[in-house]
């Protein structure tokens, strides 16, 4: 629905109120007139974009698109060449989004986006996601959005924003196969791991990608959690200790001690804490001994 000309409206809705009802028709014809418009905007608006994602990418892209006209309005000289945010945000989100030929590894998506300048960021974030949307289920889209919304939505007050970026690009790798990817990513954002919002079946393929790259920490937190959601207290006790076993296995006596206190701080009642205890005087004498690093 278009913006109404309120010039004409109010006094229209005023003298129709007036013919209806008498005086009071006056305020009365404006204030319901008003307030039925922005009904209908409301509802049209929701029927436009009847997700939350598409709403913010529709609110994105009019930021953009006022950037646009706003740099348009310059002098001639100026305008005849496209704003440098839109030709920095375009020349990043080409390659990455072009369905021929090789995709983009990780590590070039993360350096083509910190090479942003920062006023092309909102830009680059409509385009990303816009893209996103188009293309369901593209991990790289996905990443791309994701590693942009932790540049330009970094405020503490912007998390939620940030961080449903972030789960949506995870899913959309681990249901594409893209585990290594997804797990780089949640390296990434490892300190604002408590606040992503995965599905209880994504947690387990996620902590074995970070178990792969040898982070174990990362992986331990991970598998745990998958567990937990799945009401698995047992199969979240099995996990710590494996990834203790594995840390033990690679001379990280320190690691394998962590973990084998945080199951036991978790869990003290665990069928597993007299095995954990004995395994961590085994960590504990090669701290003392000085033969295996931390």
């Amino acid at each position: 629905m278009d913006r109404p000309n309120w010039k004409f409206v109010l006094p229209a809705a005023a003298a129709g109120g007036f013919v209806l009802v008498g005086f009071w028709g006056l305020l009365a014809g404006p204030l319901g007139t008003a307030w039925f418009l922005s009904w209908r905007r409301k509802r049209d608006a929701a029927e436009g974009a009847d997700d939350e994602d598409a709403r913010l990418a529709v609110f994105m892209a009019e930021v953009a698109k006022a950037q646009m006209a706003a740099s348009a309005r310059k002098p001639a000289g100026a305008a005849a060449v496209a704003p440098p945010a839109v030709r920095v945000a375009a020349a990043s989100a080409a390659p990455t989004l072009a369905s021929n030929g090789p995709r983009p590894s990780f590590a070039e998506l993360r350096q083509r986006i910190t090479q942003l300048e920062e006023r092309a960021l909102c830009t680059a974030l409509a385009a990303a996601r816009l893209a996103e949307l188009e293309r369901a289920g593209d991990a790289h889209a996905a990443v791309e959005a994701a590693l942009i919304a932790r540049r330009a939505a970094a405020k503490p007050e912007h998390a939620t924003l940030r961080m449903r970026a972030v789960s949506r690009a995870l899913a959309a790798c681990l249901e594409g196969g893209q585990n290594a990817m997804a797990a780089a990513l949640f390296n990434e954002f490892v300190a604002e791991r408590a606040a992503l919002r995965l599905a209880q079946e994504h947690w387990e393929p996620l902590g074995r990608a970070l178990l792969g790259q040898g982070a174990l920490m990362e992986a331990a937190w991970a598998l745990h959690a998958g567990a937990v959601l799945g009401k698995d207290p047992l199969g979240a006790q099995k996990r710590l200790v494996e990834v203790a076993g594995k840390a033990a296995d690679a001379g990280k006596p320190k690691v394998a001690l962590k973990l084998y206190a945080t199951l036991l701080e978790k869990y003290p009642d665990s069928q597993y804490a007299d095995f954990v205890r004995s395994h961590m005087r085994v960590e504990e004498k090669k701290l003392a001994k000085g033969s295996a690093p931390a």
